[in-house]
């Protein structure tokens, strides 16, 4: 990890050991620069680029939050940061994160159009995992959409994804701190209001917003359009969702355990909604109808576990 200075002296262009190079995109927090190596034994990095002081509040929280998941798979990683001076004297603050060459899941779907049915499955199984390292720390990610999840290019040809962009994520409290920063106007939803849960309109925000949102990613892989697309405000959204009770729509095409399975994350009563592990444990993702070459180690485990389980009540 690249330790943290107060400036370079150096114009901007280059942090570390890395230059700014091709510009990416922007957010709300700034600019997102690719970063090329100076030396030959190191990669790319993405560098998230704000002014100091004015917009690097998200940024330096998403820096923090970062720190508590190195070596977790599933979830980007933070390599360093750094405030830098350009030559008009302006501050400027740099967070440097893993690059993701192949874009975000928001680009495989929308490549694909939409995902088949068993490769949803597989990129749900990473998310679940990456989630499963944010709920254990008892963190929320509170904006989990297709554009946040990250996917790193393989040497087989397959994507790893990565959760990515964790300038929402919250610490979640137990029901009774919920109810007293909820009644002190201190709990508000401030993430993409497609993805939100009928629950965290109304400022409970806890690990269950997450699997709602999960549940309208995978909508979102296997139908190729974001759920609640026949909304043109949000004023339409909230009423279907809060006061008419509306749940997104399930396709029929999809399978009876992928139908239960959703079921599961748009639970609307959020207590009764299943947890990470529960639905790491449903038949859904623990059954694997076939192996294939491109079926990876973890896959291949679930498969032989399950195996062994069906043969042992046979016997």
């Amino acid at each position: 990890m690249a330790p943290t200075i107060p400036f370079t002296e150096e114009d901007d262009i280059s942090v570390f050991d890395w230059n700014k190079a091709q510009f990416l995109g922007k957010g709300s927090y700034g600019k997102v620069f690719l970063g090329t190596p100076t030396k030959p034994d190191l990669g790319f990095v993405a560098i998230k680029v704000a002014p100091l002081w004015q917009k690097t509040s998200s940024l330096i929280k998403e820096k923090v939050v970062l720190e508590q998941f190195i070596g977790c798979p599933e979830i980007v990683q933070y390599i360093g940061d750094a405030v830098t001076i350009k030559r008009d004297d302006h501050l400027v603050y740099n967070l440097i994160l893993e690059y993701a060459a192949g874009g975000t899941l928001a680009d495989i779907i929308k490549k694909q159009k939409k995902l088949q049915e068993e490769d949803a499955k597989q990129y749900l199984r990473m998310i679940l995992r990456g989630l499963s390292c944010i709920h254990a720390k008892s963190f929320v990610h509170a904006d989990l959409k297709p554009t946040n999840i990250l996917a790193f290019p393989l040497k087989d040809g397959r994507m790893q994804l990565k959760i990515a962009d964790f300038g929402l994520a919250r610490i979640y409290y137990k029901k009774e701190e919920r109810d007293f920063y909820w009644k002190n106007n201190k709990m508000k939803f401030v993430g993409t209001t497609e993805y939100m849960s009928p629950e965290s309109v109304v400022g409970n925000i806890d690990p269950s917003l997450d699997i709602w949102s999960l549940g309208c990613i995978f909508l979102n892989m296997i139908t190729g359009e974001c759920v609640w697309n026949d909304c043109l405000t949000y004023e339409q959204l909230i009423t279907k969702l809060v006061y008419e009770g509306e749940t997104p729509t399930i396709p029929e095409e999809l399978s009876d355990l992928g139908k239960d399975f959703l079921q599961k994350c748009f639970e609307r009563n959020y207590e009764e909604r299943w947890s990470v592990d529960r639905l790491f444990r449903h038949p859904y993702l623990v059954q694997e109808n076939k192996i294939t070459n491109n079926i990876n180690f973890n896959s291949l485990l679930d498969y032989c576990l399950n195996f062994l389980d069906v043969f042992s009540l046979e016997l």
